[in-house]
């Protein structure tokens, strides 16, 4: 019985997650082009929790894919305690020091949004929204880091490759300043 209880509040708490996130997907992005892209069949009416049209795997699948819109996808994976990344297969790779203070920007949007609803006891969706992007861009960010530091440390050059980057970027190194 508490099995089927904590099943149950899984479950109600997965849903309006979901349904959230699809409003926010159909509040984002406009409908028809993507049902013309995708051939996906009313789409804003599979969006809103409150019609009876529902949303199907692959329907999510290919409104992703077509919109670049990970919403739903995140909303689903955080339900299960996973953290979906998107990671851009084209992008170029960029040295350790540009990651690096990339993610230090990404860091201190974070930390505007922080001062900026700091004594708030509520939050809109809006800025929900806006902040857990910014965070999905920071965690891509640092994906693209390691995926970068896995392609170039097969060997001790590449470790010295780095530090050469870290040093010409002006860092101070303790003892040789």
């Amino acid at each position: 019985m508490e099995l089927e209880s904590k099943m149950g509040a899984f479950c109600g708490a997965a849903q309006s997650n979901y349904d959230d996130a699809c409003v926010a997907f159909s509040a984002a992005n406009k409908c028809a082009p993507i049902e013309r892209e995708t051939g996906v069949k009313k789409l804003a009416d599979k969006l809103n929790p409150e019609q009876p049209h529902k949303l199907s795997v692959m329907d999510v699948k290919l409104i992703t894919k077509a919109s670049g819109d990970y919403t739903i996808v995140n909303s689903l994976l955080y339900s299960l305690d996973m953290v979906a990344v998107a990671v851009d297969k084209n992008g170029e790779s960029e040295t350790f020091v540009k990651r690096t203070l990339d993610n230090s920007i990404y860091a201190g949007e974070l930390a505007q949004e922080a001062l900026k609803h700091a004594g708030q006891k509520r939050m809109t969706g809006r800025s929900k929204n806006t902040i857990v992007k910014k965070a999905h861009t920071a965690i891509g960010n640092l994906v693209l880091l390691i995926n970068d530091m896995e392609g170039r440390t097969p060997n001790a050059s590449s470790f010295l490759s780095m530090g050469m980057d870290l040093l010409s970027s002006g860092v101070t190194v303790p003892g040789l300043a």
